[in-house]
């Protein structure tokens, strides 16, 4: 009877142990105050990003709502890389061009584009300053 009681003892130890690591490792991909994408939104995971065949790392955002795409951009250090090139416009709309890949049914990659030629224009006509121009490329 003894032996009975300490065989299902450690029994019900070893499933409470593995429960509680199986348990560990889900709450390190999932927190319930984001959810699985919002938590790789918001912490900057890099599950969003692939490296292409030129060794260059490329943010992808084709199945992701508007909302998540400007949440992911707003976080990423794309972003930053992107504004590392200010002044040099067209290397910034190269940038964008190869290294954000979208499906671009909202046209998010596209308004990106758009809101870097506008501040160009405005730049270039002395209506910005290089710090205001950089400041307003950065509230994208």
């Amino acid at each position: 009877m003894n032996g009975t009681i300490v065989f299902t003892g450690i029994v019900i130890f070893v499933i409470i142990s593995w429960l509680t690591g199986f348990v560990n490792t889900l709450n390190e991909d999932v927190d319930v105050n984001y959810g699985f994408q919002e938590k790789a939104l918001v912490t900057g995971d890099k599950s969003n990003t692939v490296v292409n065949s030129k060794g260059d790392e490329v943010l992808l955002l084709s199945k992701l709502s508007l909302q998540e795409k400007k949440k992911l951009w707003e976080s990423s250090i794309f972003k930053n890389d992107m504004l590392a090139l200010f002044p040099q416009f067209s290397e910034m709309r190269y940038f964008i061009k190869n290294h954000i890949e979208d499906d671009d049914n909202d046209g998010f990659k596209q308004e990106i584009l758009e809101h870097i030629n506008d501040v160009e224009l405005e730049y270039i006509g002395g209506s910005l300053t290089g710090q205001s121009a950089k400041a307003s490329l950065s509230k994208f």
